[in-house]
């Protein structure tokens, strides 16, 4: 049995990514298996497109797989630092070619990137270099989730600290909450991300995001920061 026929038989039809590049036609076993995680992943091939996109990454930026698939992956992440830099470009600056032996998984960081409705989104970004073969059409694999904790959170816990005192206005804008809403503030208060709170409640991250949505439009919020402070003012 030829090892592209053993790959078939061993890993089956689960094993597949929801949407690949028509060429190759099965992806790498990497890619297969990290496009089950329930962190985001991207596969990007060697000129910079977008080969592999994970129903997490689905998730996470609003675009389904086909939609992005064959893409340059720039366009799509355009992920920017904390001061709001690009640090992903058509040459791949950040992540480059390994240094040398155990440079394979570029270090963990924090960047700012946008779903397709143009929500913030705060990352943490992990990225495995593959190391280069003949018949390995992906050069590297973002896998990424949402920060709990950013520097504007600090800063929006800050302002709400030292204002007056509104406990009772605040106290009955908290009572619009439903207790699931409540549950799912001071998960948020906690500092768990979409996907980590959807995890934490059994339900999918669909259900999660919505309930987030919900506790926004009722405490009168635009981001998730001020929801957060506000609970924190009010001890949720």
């Amino acid at each position: 049995m030829s090892q592209r026929q053993e790959s078939r038989s061993t890993t089956g039809g689960s094993a597949r990514l929801r949407a690949i590049h028509a060429e190759p036609e099965e992806p790498s076993y990497l890619v297969s298996v990290l496009s089950h995680t329930a962190d985001g992943m991207v596969a990007i091939d060697t000129d910079g497109h977008i080969l592999g996109w994970n129903a997490a990454a689905e998730g996470l930026f609003g675009y389904r797989a086909q939609d992005v698939i064959g893409r340059p992956c720039n366009e799509v992440l355009r992920f920017e630092d904390r001061c709001a830099n690009a640090v992903c470009d058509a040459e791949c600056s950040l992540h480059g070619v390994p240094s040398g032996e155990g440079s394979w998984v570029v270090p963990t960081r924090e960047v700012l990137a946008r779903t397709q409705m143009g929500r913030r989104l705060w990352l943490s970004l992990t990225t495995v270099l593959v190391p280069p073969a003949a018949d390995e059409p992906c050069s590297r694999i973002h896998l990424m989730r949402e920060v709990g904790v950013t520097p504007e959170l600090e800063e929006a816990i800050l302002e709400r600290l030292t204002q007056p005192k509104r406990g009772e206005v605040d106290a009955s804008v908290i009572d619009q909450l439903t207790l699931r809403e409540r549950e799912v503030l001071r998960l948020l208060a906690e500092g768990l991300g979409t996907q980590e709170i959807a995890d934490q409640l059994f339900v999918s991250s669909t259900t999660a995001r919505n309930h987030v949505q919900h506790i926004l439009s009722k405490l009168g919020c635009h981001t998730r920061l001020e929801a957060v402070a506000l609970a924190l003012r009010n001890h949720i």
